[in-house]
C-alpha cells in the first residue's frame, strides 16, 4: 500500500484490531500530515478514540529520514523520562498487512503551531511565551540525559556528529550547482572549511533530536509543551547541534523560509538572546564556541536549498516560481551563516 484511505481494507482493520485491543473497531483513518519524510493519521475507532499512525512513504524505508524504528527506539527510551513524548501503543512491521514499517501511538490532543499564523489563532500571546520557554526547557532536560542510561549508549556514533554531515554535504554542493548559483556554490565551500577548522574536536555526547523547533510539538492551550514529535532523526551527536538549529528556526528571514513564518515570530514568544540565556541556565552543555554550531545550522539549510534549487532546475518539479524561490532562500541562509561567524 502507498497511502491509507478513511475506509481500511479488511486486512488492515483486522490488523488494527489486533494490535490495539481496547479498540472498538471499526476504524476509520483522516491524513493528518505527510511528505517526503513520513506520513502521519489520525485513527479513529467507534468509541471516538484516537491513535496516531506513521509510516514511510512506499519506496522509501532505509535511510535515518524513513527510520520508524529509530522513532519507536527513543520514545520507548525517553517514556516516563521529564520529556515528552507520545506513547507507544502498537508497532508494525513490513510484513504485516500495511505492508510498510510503521508505529501506533496515542493521540495527544493541542496544537501543532506550525507557522505564526496558527500560533497567533490557537494561543495567546502568554501561551505563546509559556510554549517558547518550555520548548527550551525540554531541549536543555534531553541533553541532559544520560544516552547509557536509558539503553540508548549505541543510538549512534559517539564522535563526528557534525564533521559527518560536512562531508556528506560538501558532495551535494557540487551535485547541485547550477547557472546562476556559482557564488552561492563558493561562498559555501568557504564556510564549509571554516567550520571545519573552527569544529571542537570533541564535546559531550547526548540524545539529539535532530529536528528540534517548536513546529515539531504538540502545545496547549494554556502553552504548555504536552509532547515533542518526529524523532525519526534522533541521534546519538553534540547538543549544541541541536540547539543551534532551533535558533536556526526561531526567527528567520521569510525569504529564507519561503515566504513563511515562523510561530515563534508571533507575538508573545521569547527572543533568540532569552533562548540562549534560557538554555545556558538550565544546561550543563559547555556553550564555548557556539557560533561554530550557529554557522552550520544556517549552512546546512542553505545546502538543502541549493539542493531544492537543483530539482526544480533539472525539471524533477515544474514550478519556475520555486526554482528563484530557492535560490533566494539559499542566498538569505548563506547570508545569515556568515551573519553567525561575526560572533568568533
Amino acid at each position: 500500500m502507498t497511502t491509507l484511505d478513511r475506509e481500511l481494507p479488511g486486512p488492515v482493520a483486522d490488523w488494527l484490531a489486533h494490535a490495539l485491543p481496547a479498540a472498538e473497531p471499526p476504524f476509520t483513518c483522516e491524513r493528518i500530515s505527510g511528505g517526503y519524510s513520513m506520513l502521519t493519521y489520525r485513527l479513529r475507532d467507534n468509541a471516538g478514540e484516537c491513535w496516531v499512525l506513521r509510516h514511510p512513504p512506499a519506496g522509501h524505508t532505509s535511510g535515518k529520514a524513513h527510520d520508524t524504528d529509530r522513532e519507536v527506539r527513543v520514545m520507548s527510551a525517553l517514556a516516563g523520562s521529564a520529556v515528552p513524548v507520545p506513547r507507544l501503543a502498537a508497532v508494525g512491521a513490513a510484513a504485516d498487512p500495511l505492508g510498510l514499517p510503521c508505529h501506533i501511538t496515542e493521540f495527544v490532543p493541542g496544537f501543532v503551531l506550525a507557522d505564526a499564523t496558527a500560533a497567533s489563532r490557537d494561543v495567546e500571546p502568554a501561551a505563546l511565551r509559556t510554549a517558547t520557554e518550555q520548548i527550551v526547557d525540554i531541549l536543555a532536560t534531553l541533553h541532559s540525559i544520560d544516552p547509557d542510561a536509558v539503553g540508548l549508549g549505541d543510538f549512534g556514533p559517539r564522535s563526528g556528529y557534525v564533521a559527518r554531515q560536512l562531508h556528506r554535504w560538501r558532495s551535494v554542493i557540487d551535485a547541485a550547482a547550477q547557472p546562476g548559483t556559482a557564488d552561492s556554490v563558493a561562498r559555501l565551500h568557504s564556510l564549509t572549511g571554516l567550520i571545519e577548522s573552527h569544529l571542537p574536536a570533541s564535546g559531550p555526547v547526548r540524545i539529539v533530536h535532530g529536528d528540534y523547533r517548536l513546529g515539531n510539538a504538540i502545545v496547549g492551550s494554556d502553552g504548555r509543551v504536552r509532547a515533542i514529535l518526529d524523532w525519526e532523526l534522533a541521534s546519538l551527536g553534540d547538543p549544541l547541534a541541536d540547539l543551534a538549529a532551533l535558533v536556526a528556526f526561531w526567527q528567520p528571514p521569510a525569504e529564507a523560509m519561503l515566504g513563511d513564518e515562523m510561530p515563534t515570530t508571533a507575538p508573545g514568544s521569547i527572543t533568540v538572546a532569552e533562548v540562549l540565556d534560557r538554555y545556558r541556565s538550565r544546561s550543563t552543555v559547555p556553550m564555548d564556541g557556539f557560533w561554530v554550531y550557529d554557522t552550520f545550522a544556517s549552512w546546512r539549510l542553505a545546502c538543502t536549498a541549493l539542493r531544492a534549487h537543483a530539482r526544480f532546475a533539472s525539471g524533477a518539479m515544474d514550478d519556475d516560481r520555486g526554482l528563484e524561490r530557492f535560490r533566494v532562500a539559499c542566498r538569505s541562509w548563506i547570508d545569515a551563516a556568515e551573519r553567525a561567524t561575526t560572533a568568533r
